[in-house]
């Protein structure tokens, strides 16, 4: 049996699973796709050939894939919600402080430990001593799963059994970001418009760091290596605007940013680095 399976291997999951790997724990992965298991195959891990398969393989099950409802079907299926009963799942996926809270019931309704947890950062920070995992969930769940979470991130908090504290932390943390990127898009497009160097502002944000990478990109012109693309930030405002809807609480900020992100999608630059907004205000 391995230490662990890590299912998802996009950008986030690959970081993760090669942390996991390197650490020198037993590695099982799953991907939809097949080919993305290959590199960590070839380095040893174990290939589930099916959902199954990958939640049989270990006792924890690291889930980071596109949502909630999408860990839901495939952990529901017949084949699999049966092995669930004493496993342990982390799942590392976006979403609403009601999304982790239905999640953990669903958990424990088929005798699974839950962790809800949130990455703070791109795949880049994954195996740095700066990196910051949040997790959130039952006690014994945290105490099962943390010996082979530890080599993921220099600094992983564990925030207590209020298993939706990972999930508003994480949704504030976005937001205080999206404040970030559209406040240094519009102020580079202030130096533009008087013909003041953008890299003279970057230079005056040394002491914030996110605003100040997104004006050394316009800068530089440097749009097309992402960590994270501008359909992904979009896809990852959703549920700050949901959440916003739940709780009934303003949600003009978060609307407003996903407008200008809109008309970005429209301008056809999903594809590039936040610091594209840019090109909106042009």
């Amino acid at each position: 049996m391995s230490d662990i399976t890590v299912m998802g291997l996009g950008l986030m999951g690959a970081a993760l699973a090669r942390a996991i790997q390197q650490a020198g724990h037993g590695l099982c992965v799953w991907n939809r796709s097949a080919e993305k298991t290959a590199p960590f195959v070839a380095a040893g891990a174990r290939r589930a050939t099916s959902v199954a398969e990958a939640v049989a393989a270990s006792e924890v099950i690291l889930v980071c894939i596109d949502s909630y409802a999408s860990t839901t079907r495939l952990l529901g299926a017949a084949d699999v919600a049966p092995l669930l009963a004493g496993k342990t799942i982390v799942q590392l996926t976006t979403g609403t402080p009601g999304e982790a809270r239905a999640s953990a019931a669903w958990m424990a309704e088929r005798g699974a430990g839950y962790l809800d947890g949130a990455i703070k950062g791109g795949p880049k920070i994954i195996a740095t001593p700066e990196g910051v995992i949040l997790l959130a969930g039952a006690e014994a769940a945290h105490t099962r799963a943390r010996p082979v979470l530890d080599c993921l991130v220099g600094d992983i908090r564990y925030l207590g059994e209020n298993v939706a504290a990972a999930a508003v932390l994480d949704l504030g943390w976005l937001s205080v970001r999206y404040g970030l990127f559209l406040g240094a898009a519009h102020g580079a497009r202030l130096c533009e418009a008087e013909g003041v160097g953008v890299d003279d502002l970057a230079a005056l944000l040394a002491d914030v760091a996110p605003a100040r990478r997104v004006v050394q990109a316009i800068h530089d012109a440097d749009f097309e290596r992402p960590t994270a693309t501008l359909a992904v930030w979009r896809e990852a405002l959703r549920p700050v605007q949901a959440q916003a809807r739940d709780v009934a609480i303003n949600s003009e900020i978060p609307d407003f940013a996903a407008g200008m992100l809109d008309r970005a999608l429209a301008l056809g630059l999903g594809e590039e680095d936040i610091a594209a907004l840019i090109k909106v205000l042009r």
